[in-house]
């Protein structure tokens, strides 16, 4: 998140509850069935257990699921269960209570703890979690997140910082960048060998996972910059002013919101935003550029 205040957007500019599920259910014919509710931060969206009951609705067979920080989970946990919210995954970063407060400019762990033991008590399992790699940060907590893993018998993976947004600007990303080989090389270090999970399914997701020892816990990897994914990846991202984003970085972006908007839910719109769909993925680039123009704090992972 920047330092500064961050930009204001009209509510205007936000697509409503109604035209999501729109966009969400013209992907549902087009195939989709996953379907992850991130950010920024997604539960600080007034009723947004609404939103998850109306997607639940979408079809049988949908996957739904949530990117959050957790600190609210607290308060929304039970009521995302009801409303039909199938999994969690928390964004952490540190495990040490005033590096967190550094990070996060004043926030508590002990918080997002409470909120990870709120989702386990509404039913949904150890929430995986997500840890950026940031040289000078947190690059000395790898193998804590790797016994954290093994304790908690859940997943953490470890996303390569990108250069998004202001990351890209002033050499931050050079200095803080931290490649998967030597995330890989600590953790092992401590922990002993990893053992690489075969994937399932290429639906599954970018992240590369290997098993800890003979235990549950297991580490991932998302390794988009020393071993970018881009022949593989099957995500599109809509953001909450409608953009259809193809990529994280630059480029395959197409403008929803002025379509929906310009005429009333038909069949001919239908058929419309199909078609931007298609030329959405069409838009994929073979390989993601070096830099992305939005922060990760507004566009979501």
């Amino acid at each position: 998140m920047p330092e500064d205040a961050v930009g204001w957007t009209e509510r205007a500019s936000l697509l409503s509850f109604e035209e999501i599920v729109d966009v969400a259910r013209v992907a549902y014919g087009l195939g989709v069935r996953g379907f992850k509710l991130t950010g920024g931060e997604p539960l600080v969206r007034h009723e947004l257990p609404a939103l998850v009951e109306m997607l639940s609705r979408i079809g049988p067979d949908i996957d739904l699921s949530m990117t959050t920080n957790g600190a609210l989970l607290p308060q929304f946990a039970a009521e995302l269960k009801r409303a039909g919210l199938h999994r969690i995954t928390v964004s952490l970063d540190t495990l040490s209570p005033e590096r967190f407060k550094q990070i996060t400019r004043g926030a508590r762990v002990e918080d997002v703890l409470a909120g990870i033991e709120s989702a386990v008590a509404a039913g949904f399992g150890f929430p995986k979690i997500n840890c950026v790699a940031m040289r000078g940060i947190n690059d000395d907590e790898f193998a804590a997140f790797a016994r954290y893993a093994v304790e908690h018998e859940t997943t953490v993976r470890f996303i390569e910082y990108m250069p998004l947004g202001r990351t890209a600007l002033g050499g931050e990303y050079e200095a803080r960048f931290v490649p998967e080989a030597e995330i890989l090389q600590a953790i092992e270090a401590d922990v002993g060998p990893l053992r690489p999970v075969e994937k399932k399914s290429s639906g599954t997701g970018p992240a590369r996972e290997y098993r800890i020892g003979s235990t549950e816990g297991r580490v991932g990897f998302i390794s988009a910059m020393s071993k970018p994914f881009c022949e593989t990846c099957n995500r599109l991202r809509l953001t909450a002013e409608g953009q259809l984003r193809s990529c994280l970085f630059d480029g395959g972006e197409v403008e929803l919101r002025p379509v929906m908007r310009a005429q009333p839910d038909s069949a001919a719109r239908r058929s419309m935003m199909e078609k931007m769909f298609v030329d959405c993925v069409a838009f994929k680039p073979e390989i993601h550029s070096y830099y992305g123009n939005r922060q990760m704090s507004q566009i979501g992972g």
